[in-house]
């Protein structure tokens, strides 16, 4: 019997460009994401997305690709794809590229395994098939329905009993819906604190531990702790001060938890 386990990943997606909800068809979402896997090859079973849409509010997602990848064999992550916004770029040159690093997408046709509306505050999608790629109708675009999607890192590039991989992600069929949000800095905090009070919108509605928060500016604020409807408390002291009336951002709206069996 195989050993089962799974990782969360959290892409970042720069907050502006989820603000000014531009990213288009084809342009990156985000670049390459490092994760860990118990060393050795491991086959993609299933996979979770979870969505989270502006001030609380469900979100319906545009189609979006996952490429997986493993890094290079310095032990450092793929070349990257680009800006976000952007399509893909030149892949280094010749030598750093990651041609060879790539191994495999899924395709994340968000209208075949989205939930309802239920969670009010989250949609989940679960691709119905992690194996191969399909397309926005989700036929098969020549992948035998039983291929398996097997991902093995470079030898020991993670921590010890570890290997790293990296995924990116590519936007599809139209422009990534955009997470406008009203929540803002109340106040000047300093980096002298850990806590935030903010406006507007319930910090519970927005934020969740874990999350890392940016402002407006791409400006990092730090890793939430814990939350009021008011405050936010955070796991170290500011990384940079607070400006009032700054909008917040959840610098990984979209989180997958992918399924192992190794």
């Amino acid at each position: 019997m195989g050993k089962y386990f799974n990782v969360t990943i959290k892409p970042f997606i720069d907050p502006h460009e989820q603000n000014d909800g531009v990213i288009a068809d084809t342009k990156i979402l985000a670049d390459w994401t490092g994760f860990e896997i118990p060393s050795g090859p491991a086959r993609l079973i299933g996979m979770t997305i979870l969505a989270r849409g502006t001030d609380g509010d469900d979100v319906t997602d545009t189609d979006f690709e996952i490429i997986w990848a493993k890094g290079t064999k310095a032990g450092g992550a793929p070349v990257t794809l680009g800006n976000t916004t952007d399509g893909v770029q030149t892949p280094g040159d010749g030598t750093a590229g990651w041609f060879n690093l790539i191994q495999g997408k899924t395709y994340v046709d968000v209208s075949s395994g989205m939930s309802d509306g239920d969670l009010v505050a989250l949609r989940t999608i679960h691709p119905l098939n992690v194996n191969h790629a399909t397309n926005a109708a989700g036929a098969v675009d020549g992948f035998p329905a039983k291929g398996a999607l097997v991902l093995q890192g470079e030898p020991n590039s993670g921590t010890t009993g570890y290997d790293k991989l990296y995924c990116a992600m590519i936007n599809k069929v139209g422009n990534f819906a955009s997470r406008q949000q009203t929540i803002t800095v109340d106040g000047t905090p300093a980096i002298t604190t850990n806590v935030m009070t903010v406006a507007d919108v319930d910090a519970r509605l927005v934020f969740a531990p874990g999350d890392v928060v940016y402002d407006e500016d791409d400006r990092l604020m730090g890793t939430v702790k814990s939350l009021t409807n008011t405050t936010i408390t955070f796991e170290d002291n500011l990384a940079n001060e607070g400006v009032n009336d700054k909008i917040l951002y959840n610098a990984s709206p979209i989180t997958i938890v992918a399924m192992f069996e190794q």
